[in-house]
């Protein structure tokens, strides 16, 4: 299990190299390398975030120990919190407060999982450790919507500098969304000569391996700064996006 854990790191960060997911893809491919409640770990490219790593593509910062050129995420495929309740024990282990609802529009709460975060620089060197938060909310019928929470670094490339398709003003906070195409793949020989070059050009375009099987789906993202805390709010292409803007007006007050 090591040694595959090991392998599928490397071949993830081979991959990502010129690409950028989403926390949508995040949160699924954490999901696939965690289907037997191992902790995985992946590479991502520097948010856009909408998340386009959040995450889109696009340029990154530079620090001291080298350029930042992607984001390790990390955790559980179970939720580490089922109850409401248990924010505040989310809060105090992530070291900051954030606000998540009990309920976003007809989506309610349904668990909470703790991210280990840290950036990663062009030496493989990890940089900026530090704990993000999952909220899950889903419907009646098992539709879900996925709310990420994350105190970034200072550093970290400003929102508005980053790729998207509109910005609204929600009580003053402006709100950037954007939609995204995800594929996912078993190994990266599986992809197309088209995909491979759409993904290092296109932000709204992640290219992602690790799958079980080839998927394509489409995921739609808000995110936002919010009393110095970042939140990413990620549905599925089904989302209506006034209603997706109502929702983050649950959480800017």
């Amino acid at each position: 299990m090591k040694d595959f854990d090991k392998y599928i790191k490397n071949e993830l960060n081979k991959s990502v190299e010129d690409s950028s997911p989403s926390d949508y893809l995040k949160n699924k491919i954490d999901l696939e390398i965690n289907s037997q409640g191992e902790k995985g770990e992946f590479k991502m490219k520097k948010r856009f975030v909408l998340v386009a790593a959040a995450a889109l593509v696009l340029s990154v910062g530079v620090f001291a120990a080298g350029k930042i050129t992607g984001t390790l995420a990390s955790s559980t495929s179970f939720y580490n919190y089922t109850k409401y309740t248990d924010m505040a024990k989310a809060e105090k282990k992530a070291g900051f407060d954030a606000y998540a609802p009990e309920s976003l529009g007809d989506y309610k709460f349904d668990g909470i999982r703790m991210v280990d975060m840290a950036d990663m620089d062009d030496t493989g060197a990890k940089l900026n450790k530090r704990k993000a938060i999952d909220v899950d909310y889903k419907t009646d019928k098992g539709d879900r919507v996925l709310l990420s929470i994350d105190k970034n670094p200072e550093s970290s490339k400003a929102i508005d500098e980053q790729a998207y398709h509109e910005m609204r003003d929600v009580n003053g906070v402006a709100v950037y969304y954007s939609r995204i195409e995800n594929v996912f793949l078993p190994d990266e020989k599986d992809a197309t000569k088209e995909e491979l070059e759409r993904s290092k050009k296109d932000p709204f375009f992640n290219l992602a391996i690790g799958s079980a099987k080839r998927e394509e789906e489409v995921s739609k993202h808000l995110i936002f700064d919010y009393k110095g805390i970042q939140y990413s709010l990620i549905a599925g292409d089904d989302m209506d996006v006034n209603e997706f803007y109502k929702m983050a007006e649950e959480i800017i007050k």
